[in-house]
Parts: C-alpha cells; structure tokens; sequence
C-alpha cells in the first residue's frame, strides 16, 4: 500500500506542477496577446508558438513583426526569457510594479534577420548618403574614394543580410555583492561581441537606485572577429590599386593627423603595432579594466588619454597576445584662423593712403591712443542658433561633451560646426535635441 501512496503523491505534485505551468503559459500569452493589440495601429505582430518551462523560461518560436508603413516584416527565428522560476512569471508583474527587480533576468533574441537590398535598408543608406554629402566627410582612409560605409558596403563585401543573435541579462550577487551585466551580441559571418559590467551601489529596489549613485568597477570587452576584417581588407586593397599587404602597411603608418581626424585619438607604438598584428590574422580582441573604489566614470574626463589608462588599470590583448605598451595621444589641433581677441591685441598695421603729406611747419597731431576691443563668448538661446551662421560657437550637448567651431549651417533639426585641424578640417553634425546650451563668440 505503501507504493501506491507514493506514485499518488507524485502523480499529484506532477499534476499541480502541469497546471501552474499552464496557468503561466496562460499569463504570458495574455500579455503578448496585449502587446499585439497595443502595437497594431503600426505594426502587426505573429508567432508560431509559446511554451513555458518548469524552470520559468519562456521560449516564443517564429516571431513576425510587419510594420504598416514598409512592405518588409521583420523576422526572429525566436525569442527565450530566463526568469528566476515559475513563481516570478504568476506574480512578477506586481513586483515590477511596485519597483522591484528579479534576482537574476535575461532575454535572447535568436535569428532577427535584416535584408540589405530591403525597403528599410535603402532608406537609412539615403539618410546615410544625404548626411555624408552635406558634412564633406573625407573619403575612408586606405579604401579607394569610400567616403563612408553603408548597408549597400555591407553587400560589396559579400554579404546578402545581416543576421542578429542578442542576449542581454543581469544578475544580483547574494550578500549586496554588485551587479553583473552581460551582453552578447553576434552578427552571424561577421563578428562576436561581448560586454561585461560590474556595477556597485545598484539595488533590485528601483526607489533606492534613485537616491543612489551607482558607479561601475570592473569591465571587459570582447570582439571576435569571423570574416568581417577579411573581406573589408580585400575589398579597400582593391579599391585602392594596393596589395592587401600594402594595405595594412598604409593603415597601420597612418600619419597622426589622419588617426585623430578619424578615430579621435593618435595610437602610439604598441597599439599600433597589435593593429598590424590583428589586421594581419583577425582574430580576437580583448580589453579589461578595474576602477578604483573612489574613482567613478564622470570624473574621468578630467584625466588626459594616459592618466585615464592607468586609472582603469586597463589590459589589452590581441589574439591572446598581451599588449604592453597603451600609449595613446589627443590630436594635435591646427593653428586656429586669428580670433577678434588676437587681431585686437597687435600693434595696428601702417596702411598707404592717398592724403597728402603734412606740410613741414605743421605739427602732426598726437595719435590716438587705440581703442581696446574685446570679445568674448556669450549664451544665446538654440532658437537663436541659426542667426549666428558663420560666426565661432560653443555647443555644450546633453551628454557634458563641447564641440567649437564656425557655425556653417542650421538645417533638418541639425547644426553643423566646422573645426580645423592641421591636416584638414572635420565637420560635426549635431542634433539640435542634444543641445545643452550655445555660446557665440562676440
């Protein structure tokens, strides 16, 4: 008697267990059903099919988006939830509400294919192509006369689409420990990225997060490379009527001028030694750091490009290959066009004139001491921005970064600032929604 009151026990909690799967599988379709509903004024949204496991993990198989202004839906080959368990998937949704986040999340999103010779794809080269034309970008270094990389670049290199695999999760450590952050991305024939985050001071409580100040501690970011570096080489070797090998040569000798007009920084030996080296056999790169205790991310735009290495205790390796030497510099920026202060501050220049001169009896009057004109950089509002074309700005955008130069137009929700630099001039496009505040030089 004794075994059938076990096989009934166990026939019960398998029961139980099946129907609170099903009630969760219930509760998910529910609310997928009311993002359907929610998105189809713009979009329709399908899928093949929804299971729940024992464990909380919601897997949605074949997913189809179709948005109402393209003809060209979007296809997932499926998305996966992991979630803590079956308890959080029956109650999580109050929990959220009240501001509290699970231990541990991750969402995968397997197989979201973007056609190249698409509708979509066509029209973000066309705002691509337009944006390029009206900032004078130069032409790519070392790729022919590229003058900047599209969708259709993607399919000279030989591709046909772009096909995603992204996963994005987090997790609390028992204890108040950090929290650790994980992105996977893999562009498929192309190349594997992966992010690591280590956060302090961040609580599954969102109410707590307000009034605190988390700040990072530790990061890692890795690129994997599978054939993108490959075919990008061969494609601007051809371009450029060099051999691959001239190619790298050319990329890696690059003057310092070029590195700063592209990259923003000049790479010193070492770096540009592991560029040849992974040019060469792309492979992996990895970069490491660790903050200190009583460092955070804002204070580090105070350091200079070498200061900042040594605050990250920053690592670097290229196929597996320590790179010991990080010197980096700031480009070198060009002798600027004299400003009113400068031009002010010299002696005033003798000019020919056509008067007579004076006669020898007469005295020449004293000269006029010369009048001291002073300028300055005042705040006007971005309204205003557009009357002020061809004058020296100071944007200050949104994310505490400045951009200084000649205002060259105000256009399309954009401003575009022209700055010189010694080997030519770089052009900045800046949405006016990122603006912080203008000064003008007066």
């Amino acid at each position: 008697m004794l075994w059938k009151a076990i096989v009934a026990l166990v026939l019960f909690v398998a029961a139980a267990a099946g129907g609170v799967t099903l009630y969760a599988r219930y509760q998910v379709k529910s609310m997928l059903d009311d993002l359907a509903a929610a998105i189809a004024p713009v979009a329709e949204m399908r899928y093949a099919s929804l299971s729940v496991t024992p464990r909380g993990t919601v897997r949605v198989q074949d997913v189809e988006i179709r948005p109402n202004a393209l003809n060209e839906p979007l296809r997932m080959e499926g998305i996966e939830v992991e979630t803590p368990g079956l308890w959080f998937l029956l109650t999580g949704s109050k929990s959220l509400r009240d501001g509290q986040l699970p231990e541990h999340l991750r969402a995968t999103f397997r197989g979201l294919a973007f056609s190249l010779n698409g509708p979509m794809a066509l029209t973000i080269d066309r705002l691509i192509a337009g944006a390029a034309h009206s900032s004078g970008a130069p032409p790519v270094s070392n790729c022919g006369d590229i003058r900047y990389f599209d969708f259709g670049a993607y399919q000279r290199l030989g591709y046909g689409s772009l096909v995603f695999d992204i996963s994005i999760g987090y997790r609390f450590e028992k204890g108040g420990g950090p929290l650790r952050f994980t992105l996977d991305g893999r562009v498929r024939d192309l190349g594997v990225t992966t992010v690591n985050l280590e956060l302090a001071g961040v609580s599954p409580s969102l109410r707590e997060n307000m009034a605190g100040q988390p700040s990072m501690r530790a990061f890692e970011f890795v690129y994997q490379d599978l054939s993108y570096t490959d075919r990008l080489k061969r494609y601007c070797a051809q371009a450029s009527h060099m051999t691959v090998q001239q190619y790298i040569e050319s990329e890696v000798t690059r003057t310092a001028e070029a590195y700063g007009a592209q990259w923003g920084l000049v790479l010193g030996p070492g770096l540009r030694e592991a560029y040849r080296q992974f040019l060469t056999k792309p492979g992996e790169v990895r970069v490491q750091g660790k903050l200190s205790a009583d460092l955070d991310m804002p204070r580090l735009r105070l350091f200079k490009p070498a200061e900042i290495m040594s605050k990250l205790n920053l690592r670097v390796s290229v196929n597996g290959k320590a790179v010991t030497d990080l010197s980096l510099t700031p480009p070198r920026a060009a002798p600027e066009l004299p400003s009113p202060t400068s031009v002010a501050s010299r002696p005033p220049s003798t000019r020919a004139t056509s008067l007579p001169p004076p006669s020898p009896q007469a005295t020449p009057p004293p000269a006029a001491a010369p009048i001291a004109v002073t300028s300055e950089f005042r705040a006007v509002p971005t309204t205003d921005l557009a009357g002020h074309i061809d004058k020296t700005v100071r944007v200050h955008l949104t994310d505490r970064t400045t951009r200084e130069g000649r205002l060259l137009q105000v256009a399309d929700g954009m401003a575009r600032v022209e700055r010189r630099l010694r080997g030519g001039v770089i052009t900045h496009g800046i949405p006016l929604r990122e603006i912080d505040r203008v000064e003008v030089l007066f």
